[in-house]
């Protein structure tokens, strides 16, 4: 029930007054805001119709004693601010003048100046509960509520002999399975629902952080978040930090991507989040047996997507702070690889529709074609699918005389733009490309495509010139790991291998001297299997003279100490079988070409 719901539902208990009356039970996610409702929506309606909330937490109650003693104080202070003391006890109590036992109780009205006490059996039948709810949370909390037929006999007691109005907040709805007292104690059990529109007001609205330009209504979509993430308040409440971050990253104004699908990007991280901060992670799909079933492949896919974001993620599970750069740039990537059309690819693609036809246009009709085309080549923001045929369609209107030779570079520096923006876009992926294309579109556009090829090939060689002059400029003694995870990535990940060896030789040498244990043994791992594997058949000489820089180095610097020159042993054993294996394909390499010729 939606929390208007709940309250009208109550309205109508409240209004019961028989004796025999039985108990509410009010029950809801961990979290899920049912004590704000309680506190604060609940109070207040009631309130309008003359009726009190006594709201006491079990939290650490054991007995009996301690919930009675909870009530009366609850009920007390309502009432402790008013000039006479006396009076305002006595509006609490149906009797006075009665002797009996608490401490509790009776330092509790010792610090109103009144000196009385009594027994916890007769409490019950003493407070005044008229037009009063009494709400007894955190249930879960309480050892004596855990035991339930004894907690359920107190309660029964309390709606059944005395006519009060009780309600039981709890996590989990109570079980009436072979439990006669849960039904005797109990007359209904309520669903608490949140309002995600409340719930958006009063935890989120005022604390987030939200750009000017975003260009959607973000309190809708992060309402739409939470639809499917088992709201937890607490959770919702944690994850804002981390909300703030994503909404101050360029892809949420990009207006490249399409509006819509940065939307629903958005919508799942606020779910995936508030889940990391209930310590909810999504658990890998199981597939069907049966090879067709799609629905299984669509959980599949999602789970991919969600495995873009688990990394920056993950801290929150373990109630730890997210790092802000690892989730702007884990988001980022979510965008694009659930939006991998582009406004611009949309456009692409309706240019592309209209030109299987071209040729049984008139002039007019060509005309306005080639606009489109001219301004997405301006826009310069298509995916590298749509290279080949931008190309394609932007040489048929030179050949046919619509668009003059200068047009040739207008379309190359499109094509420039349009592979530094898509971030899938690199050399190993344009020669795929060119390679599955083949002599489709004509010689003339191969010749394009290899110009880019060669041009976005230099981008990322001084990249990786740039990354290596910043990473490795001072060498540390966990240098060693870096060096190896970047070796990694370009003998194994990459098309290129040719681009370790811009790591000087000097540099690996002193990573292995200076390095830890583990440092020198991801060294020793690359050198052992992957240096071996070095397929650039046009660098193997360059290869084998870059591992007899690093040997050599070796040599020179010696080890720091006996395991660390056990290792480096190890190190230089590795290169020399590398260097033997590059040798001897770069041999059969060259005896090869002489032959071809």
């Amino acid at each position: 029930m939606q929390p208007q719901e709940i309250t009208e539902a109550i309205k109508s208990y409240m209004q019961c007054d028989d004796i025999g009356l039985q108990a509410l039970v009010l029950h809801g996610e961990w979290g899920s805001g049912k004590t704000y409702y309680c506190e604060n929506d609940l109070k207040a309606a009631l309130n309008d119709i003359g009726v009190k909330t006594c709201r006491v937490s079990l939290f650490g109650v054991s007995d009996y004693d301690e919930i009675c003693n909870r009530v009366l104080a609850s009920r007390l202070h309502i009432y402790e601010n008013a000039k006479d003391r006396v009076g305002t006890a006595m509006k609490v109590f149906k009797k006075s003048a009665i002797e009996a036992g608490t401490s509790a109780l009776s330092n509790k009205l010792a610090d109103l100046g009144i000196q009385i006490s009594v027994n916890s059996d007769l409490m019950l039948s003493l407070i005044d509960m008229t037009k009063v709810l009494v709400i007894l949370d955190d249930c879960e909390r309480s050892s004596f509520a855990h035991d339930d037929r004894s907690f359920l006999g107190f309660v029964n007691n309390m709606v059944e002999n005395h006519g009060w109005h009780v309600m039981l907040v709890r996590n989990q709805p109570l079980s009436f399975e072979d439990d006669c007292s849960v039904e005797k104690a109990v007359i209904s059990q309520i669903e608490y629902e949140p309002d995600l529109q409340v719930l958006y007001r009063v935890m989120v609205e005022d604390r987030l952080h939200i750009p000017e330009q975003i260009g959607f209504e973000v309190k809708d979509a992060v309402i739409d978040g939470l639809k499917g993430s088992l709201v937890n308040a607490r959770a919702l409440s944690r994850s804002v930090p981390c909300i703030n971050y994503v909404l101050s990253t360029s892809a949420l104004v990009d207006k490249s991507i399409d509006n819509g699908g940065r939307v629903k990007a958005f919508s799942d991280f606020v779910g995936y989040a508030v889940q990391a901060s209930a310590g909810i992670v999504p658990k890998k799909p199981k597939r069907s047996n049966s090879s067709m079933n799609i629905f299984d492949d669509s959980e599949l896919q999602d789970y991919d997507y969600y495995l873009t974001l688990s990394k920056a993620l993950a801290p929150l599970t373990e109630g730890k702070d997210v790092d802000p750069e690892t989730v702007k740039s884990s988001f980022i990537k979510y965008v694009l690889k659930k939006n991998p059309n582009s406004a611009a690819d949309v456009e692409a693609q309706k240019i592309e529709n209209k030109w299987s036809t071209f040729r049984w246009l008139e002039d007019d009709q060509v005309e306005s074609l080639a606009n489109q085309l001219e301004h997405l080549l301006a826009m310069g923001q298509y995916s590298q699918g749509w290279f080949y045929k931008v190309i394609g369609f932007s040489l048929d209107l030179i050949n046919l005389g619509f668009w003059d030779d200068s047009a040739r570079e207008k379309l190359f520096d499109s094509l420039r733009l349009a592979a530094y923006r898509d971030p899938k876009c690199n050399a190993a992926a344009l020669g795929q490309e060119r390679a599955k294309v083949k002599d489709f579109y004509g010689t003339d556009a191969n010749l394009i495509m290899d110009k880019l090829i060669t041009e976005v090939e230099q981008d990322e060689r001084e990249q990786d010139l740039n990354h290596i002059s910043l990473e490795f400029s001072i060498v540390d003694q966990n240098t060693g790991k870096t060096i190896s995870a970047f070796f990694e990535e370009k003998a194994i990940k990459s098309d290129y291998q040719k681009r370790i060896l811009d790591v000087p030789a000097e540099t690996v040498a002193t990573a292995i001297f200076e390095g830890t244990a583990e440092a020198q043994y991801s060294l020793h791992s690359f050198f052992h299997t992957d240096m071996k594997r070095y397929g650039d058949k046009h660098s193997q000489n360059e290869a084998v003279e870059w591992l007899n820089k690093i040997d050599a180095q070796l040599v020179k610097v010696g080890s720091k100490s006996r395991m660390g020159g056990l290792r480096t042993k190890w190190i230089r054993n590795d290169i020399k079988q590398a260097i033997e294996m590059l040798s001897e394909r770069a041999q059969r390499a060259s005896t090869d070409s002489d032959i071809d010729m």
